[in-house]
């Protein structure tokens, strides 16, 4: 399947949008449907919860065959994420968060991520969104609800669960550059219908494609291809009236190839000997058991667990001995970095709340967690077992005041432990006792609007730097704490047909933690470390909209506007242990200035549909010291096709006009002989892609 096959029925289909033999004109306006924030302790529906959340529908993560949360991020502000592996994994909320885990890297994450109540931060690659039902991306400290993990914020992915009536999709998907993805899911009550007291939902989606590469020294375009398998299965229970249980078990099985580099600085077309991998293989199961003890109290527990392998892998001289040989002469090097890891979590969460789904304005919550996280590596030879053990206590509350006041408290206690040995001698430890949380005032003048102030305070732990050649005095890195202060106005206009939220946010942050590197010799030989900045702001606004204009047409966009930039940054550069280096006021990495989207969805009485959509960001500093960015950039897409109450049928495009767009940087020297001449290497994104899409409902 070409683009030049495609193209032109594409457009012809677009065409079909101005015609009005297609639909007859229906005044009826359909509402927008209500929303609750699953990832805020009390169950908030969006209109009531004082903080900046983006909330996509299971509707809106299946347009324009979306079948990664990859394929969400340009239309969520302030979200940014590093590339660099075969799926995104590290993302930055305002301008925080990591940007890699190499080897001799410790785990860190400022973004949590969790999928179906399971914690998966700092391994969010397998977010698929077949059979998904929300994804919810919180901006800002979570800290209450969710500890160190989530400085910046929090992704969570939940997944249609279980019903007490027979249901299921199939879905097949077809694409340029070998897509083919088929999913199915099916659910519905054990046993008789009308007395069955448990139901169930499996899933299972495979997806493939060939990574949009071309590897000429070894003639074949799969070297970056992704082989994806996802399996699901959900319980729900009711054994006793007063009690409710469900079950999760999910297993992923990310085959996917690396090979995204070259010397030319074009990704595109790559001249690797030994490309790389990026795989993952993650076995997880969690149980949740809620029971209603009497009208004002519920207790529940949740335990989850998960084992994943990970390894991943790339060609470090980006080439092949012939041509590093026939351009640089014969002193050149050559070989592949492999970092093979083995996590395991274990998380255990006991609380008591108010009434679980209580609509009243007063409710409250108070609860244990424990999370024991194992880590052990495999990296050119040295193996090495990171462990953290955290122990929190943690509460909120809201409260009416008055007809038009609410108050939120919030807080959280957490005991960190770290252990980190390896075979090469080192054994370290520390322990800390960091507290975060939240005071909020919420002003209802009517039920159609609220506006809100905030004040969060989130922290991250600190560490230690493994490398032996960092200078003894930057072994060591603190904690980071942050303080966030928000002002937010949510509103409903038109009958429920027209949602705003808006924001405006501070952050002060201390103790910055960034990530730094310096190279030893050749172009593979770095000491990677943590370093703190004393001091940094980053504030900026966020808005939201989505009009349901008429029953035929509804509009969103939303867009991100952001200033982040060290107050004080200054250290001493370790390539010589004397140079102080001085980044005073420079703009903090990964930190675009601006994220936008926007675009129209329509749906005819005659099942014909159409979206467009444009999305982009602006460029932003990669290498903070030596002031290297990536270029700004813009994504169109565009889908049309049919839909009755049981299928549909979707031909979509994904970045229509073929935007050449960059999506990681670095800038060391990395040619032979004499690795003396830093420059700037890019990796591009994804290029124009034209598929066609088939779901069927049962």
């Amino acid at each position: 399947m070409t683009s030049k096959n495609l193209f032109p029925h594409l457009l012809a289909m677009t065409g079909l949008f101005l015609s009005p033999a297609l639909y007859a004109q229906d005044d009826t306006i359909h509402e927008l449907e209500p929303v609750i924030v699953r990832g805020d302790l009390l169950q908030s529906p969006i209109e009531r919860l004082p903080a900046s959340v983006t909330i996509l529908s299971s509707a809106e993560a299946s347009s324009n065959g979306a079948a990664h949360l990859e394929n969400l991020l340009g239309q969520i502000p302030n979200l940014n994420w590093a590339g660099g592996t075969a799926r995104p994994r590290f993302f930055q909320i305002r301008g925080v968060g990591e940007n890699s885990q190499f080897g001799n890297e410790l785990p860190a994450s400022s973004v949590g991520f969790i999928i179906d109540g399971i914690d998966f931060t700092g391994i969010g690659s397998v977010a698929g969104l077949f059979d998904v039902e929300q994804v919810e991306v919180l901006r800002g400290p979570q800290a209450a609800a969710f500890g160190a993990n989530a400085l910046a914020g929090m992704i969570l992915i939940e997944t249609v669960s279980p019903t007490s009536f027979q249901e299921g999709s199939i879905e097949a998907t077809v694409g340029e550059y070998d897509l083919f993805s088929f999913g199915f899911a099916a659910g519905g009550p054990v046993g008789n219908q009308d007395s069955s007291e448990a139901a169930y939902r499996i899933s299972f989606h495979k997806y493939q494609d060939n990574g949009y590469r071309e590897n000429r020294f070894l003639g074949k375009d799969s070297t970056n291809a992704r082989d994806e398998t996802s399996a699901r299965l959900k319980l729900a229970w009711n054994p006793a009236r007063n009690l409710d249980i469900s079950m999760t078990f999910l297993y992923f099985d990310f085959d996917n190839g690396y090979d995204a580099w070259s010397l030319t600085n074009n990704s595109f077309i790559t001249t690797t000997d030994e490309p790389g991998r990026d795989e993952q293989e993650t076995v997880a199961a969690g149980f949740k058991a809620v029971m209603h003890v009497n009208e004002g109290m519920d207790i529940t527990y949740q335990v989850s667990g998960s084992d994943t392998d990970i390894l991943y892998s790339y060609d470090w001289d980006w080439s092949n001995p012939d041509e590093l040989e026939s351009i640089y002469g014969p002193e050149v090097y050559g070989g592949t970095d492999v970092t093979d890891r083995d996590r395991r979590v274990l998380t255990n969460d006991l609380r008591a709340s108010s009434p679980t789904g209580q609509s009243g304005e007063n409710a409250w919550i108070a609860g244990l967690y424990h999370r024991d996280f194992k880590e052990e590596q495999l990296y050119f030879g040295t193996e090495s077992t990171y462990r953290s053990e955290t122990a929190a206590i943690y509460g909120q509350a809201r409260l009416r005041m008055g007809k038009t006041l609410l108050l939120t408290l919030a807080g959280r206690i957490e005991d960190v432990r770290i252990e980190y040995s390896d075979t090469l001698g080192i054994d370290l430890g520390n322990s800390e006792t960091p507290w975060g949380g939240k005071l909020a005032l919420e002003f209802k003048p009517s039920e159609d609007n609220v506006l809100y102030a905030s004040i969060d305070r989130g922290f991250k732990a600190g560490g230690v730097n493994l490398d032996n050649d960092i200078p003894a005095e930057s072994r060591v890195y603190d904690s980071e704490t942050m303080w966030n202060y928000e002002l937010g106005w949510r509103a409903i206009f038109l009958e429920n047909r027209l949602r705003l939220h808006v924001t405006a946010f501070y952050m002060d942050r201390k103790d910055i933690q960034v990530d730094s590197s310096i190279q030893l010799g050749d172009g593979n030989t770095f000491a990677l470390f943590k370093d703190n900045a004393a001091s940094g702001h980053n504030y900026g606004l966020e808005l939201e909209l989505d009009w349901q204009a008429a029953e035929w047409i509804r509009f969103f966009a939303s867009t991100g506007l952001l200033n982040a930039a060290f107050d004080s940054y200054q250290y001493i550069d370790p390539n010589d242990g004397f140079t102080q280096v001085v980044l005073d006021d420079r703009e903090q990495g990964y930190s675009p200035d601006y994220t936008y989207s926007a675009g129209a969805a329509l749906e005819f009485n005659s099942g014909f549909f159409a979206e467009a959509s444009v999305e982009g960001k602006d460029g932003y500093t990669f290498d903070v010291a030596n002031q290297q960015s990536l270029a700004a950039y813009t994504l169109v897409s565009l889908s049309a096709g049919w839909r009755t109450d049981t299928w549909s049928l979707t031909l979509w495009a994904n970045n229509l006009l073929d935007e050449r767009y960059d999506t990681r940087g670095f800038y060391f020297a990395n040619e032979p002989p004499a690795y003396d001449n830093p420059r700037k290497w890019v990796s591009q994104g994804s290029p124009r892609q034209l598929g066609l899409s088939f779901k069927k409902t049962f």
